[in-house]
């Protein structure tokens, strides 16, 4: 069974054949509009949801060039500054504007430069498939092979959250490691302690008085003997004759 590649020159064209693939790229996007011109030099192929919420910008590209990269950037950032005004006025989409915008890109061809590019954006997600438009007799249609898919739970994450994780993985895997159990202590033996008698301590000896130091006694005063008074001579006592 023959197989015809056929060539796209106009980029509407592809936008318009792509959008009738989408379910073949990602189930559950739902466009809310197409061509957005973003400046003079780039335009929103086609800005769509997903089921959960989060705005997708879907970039079909006609051919590889230095600027894909930047343009696509360009474009994340364009959404990312006016989601809340999309969430306000399309309330049935149910956007959720708590989540940054990512981009489907499609190219023809994609070189290795380019998946290096993209895997050091860290900020936004990007996915990146080829595509080539094919006739197989009266058929025609787009084949998409993915290239480099992101994970959806990481690039979901804000760069705090992430840090955090990771602090929580490193204590988990110190807490996993066995800890090496030590060797058991010998219980020291209780020594007896003999309870020591109180002993009162005795009572000092109060002081003797000192003695008063003793006064001489007051000599007394030597006394001559007083002279013995002089004996006076006594007469005879005369008798009295009465005859």
């Amino acid at each position: 069974m023959p197989v015809e590649h056929l060539t796209i020159e106009d980029p509407k064209e592809l936008i318009e054949i792509v959008s009738k693939e989408l379910e073949g790229i990602e189930k559950g996007l739902k466009v809310i509009g197409n061509d957005i011109s973003v400046d003079e030099k780039t335009k929103i192929g086609m800005l769509c949801h997903d089921e959960g919420g989060q705005l997708v910008i879907v970039q079909p590209v006609l051919e590889e060039d230095k600027d894909v990269i930047i343009h696509v950037l360009k474009c994340a950032d364009y959404v990312d500054s006016f989601k809340r005004m999309l969430a306000a006025t399309n309330p049935k989409s149910k956007i959720d504007p708590s989540k940054p915008p990512r981009v489907i890109l499609l190219l023809p061809e994609c070189s290795e430069e380019t998946v290096k590019l993209i895997k050091h954006i860290k900020d936004v997600r990007i996915d990146l498939y080829t595509w080539e438009y094919l006739k197989i007799e009266d058929y025609k249609g787009l084949h998409i092979e993915p290239i480099l898919i992101s994970s959806p739970e990481k690039m979901e994450e804000k760069p705090k959250e992430k840090a955090k994780k990771e602090t929580e993985k490193t204590k988990k895997k110190k807490e996993e490691k066995p800890k090496p159990i030590p060797e058991p202590k010998p219980e020291p033996t209780p020594q007896k302690t003999e309870k020591k008698e109180e002993t009162k301590p005795e009572p000092k000896p109060e002081p003797e008085p000192k003695p008063e130091p003793k006064t001489p006694p007051e000599p007394r005063p030597v006394f001559e003997h007083p002279p013995k008074p002089k004996e006076e001579k006594k007469e005879p006592k005369r008798k009295l004759k009465l005859f």
